[in-house]
């Protein structure tokens, strides 16, 4: 068995440590590798503290309910502090096993806000990256790294809940439509159309339209028009340009179509949002000074 583990405090408490004056604490975090010998733990009043465990790799077998589950890689098992623990890990399964404790009295309302609990969200990289940058805090201890550690620990659960909507939402093709999304933020002024946009998703244009809307809650072309309006706006409120100009530096090649679609997504014609957004931005001394 290897232990690996990082702990916010010297002294150690196989019992974990409960601290209801902060909102937040981890206390510790670990990972254990499991290649020639088969482990064991059976707390019956379980610990002071919150756990969760992570089985990146193998299988852990669990006395949940009542009754003894094998859970593959990619599950998640939550215990709540005084809550009875018992898990076996078996050599045989390789497992590679990360867990983390902590305590604080806004543990539940975070838990609650990230919807964890004992749940299967797949092998994910990040997530075990995550366990082991908060290993590696624990362990050296420079400067600020509570700060770190809590930030570090609100990213893993929300990587968590992240990994679990996914699972529980699949959507086939979601990789390129990320990667899509990427392309058109950084290429929002080309020419594209649904055709284009499904062409470089390799999907049918139907199917391609059908999926992006489940990706994104929109159509591919209100969202393009959308991210491109916003950076029209980007244009007129910190250049001195014509709307012409902004209009086509955002992608539309036709002003009348671009200010019609501003007016749609915005409420006001470009020309109203760009002198409203300068009297607003423009400070009172700098105005006076005009004078």
């Amino acid at each position: 068995m290897i232990n690996i583990s990082g702990h916010l405090r010297e002294r150690r408490n196989v019992f974990g440590f409960c601290d209801e004056s902060v909102e937040l604490m981890v206390n510790c975090c670990g990972k254990q590798l499991f290649v020639k010998q088969d482990y064991s733990l059976n707390r019956e009043k379980g610990r002071l503290d919150y756990q969760i465990i992570y089985i990146y790799k193998g299988a852990g077998h669990f006395f949940l309910n009542q009754n003894w589950t094998v859970l593959p890689a990619g599950s998640v098992v939550l215990y709540r502090p005084m809550e009875p623990q018992q898990y076996s890990y078996y050599a045989k399964d390789k497992p590679e096993i990360y867990w983390i404790h902590f305590t604080g009295s806004q543990c539940e309302t975070v838990l609650n806000s990230y919807s964890i609990d004992n749940c299967y969200i797949g092998e994910s990289r990040s997530v075990r990256l995550l366990f082991q940058y908060i290993i590696t805090e624990l362990q050296l201890k420079k400067l600020h790294y509570e700060t770190i550690v809590l930030s570090d620990f609100s990213i893993l659960l929300s990587t968590i809940h992240r990994a679990l909507e996914q699972t529980m939402r699949p959507y086939e093709n979601d990789f390129t439509i990320d990667r899509l999304i990427c392309e058109l933020n950084s290429k929002y002024m080309q020419n594209w159309s649904v055709s284009s946009m499904a062409d470089f998703c390799k999907l049918s244009s139907s199917y391609f339209s059908h999926t992006f809307k489940e990706r994104t809650g929109v159509s591919p072309m209100r969202f393009l028009n959308s991210l491109r309006i916003e950076k029209a706006k980007d244009f007129l409120m910190t250049n001195a340009m014509p709307v012409a100009t902004a209009a086509q530096l955002a992608g539309f090649d036709d002003p009348l179509y671009f200010s019609r679609v501003f007016k749609k997504l915005t409420g006001v014609a470009p020309n109203e949002f760009y002198h409203s957004a300068s009297d607003t931005n423009t400070p009172s001394w700098f105005q006076e000074n005009e004078d």
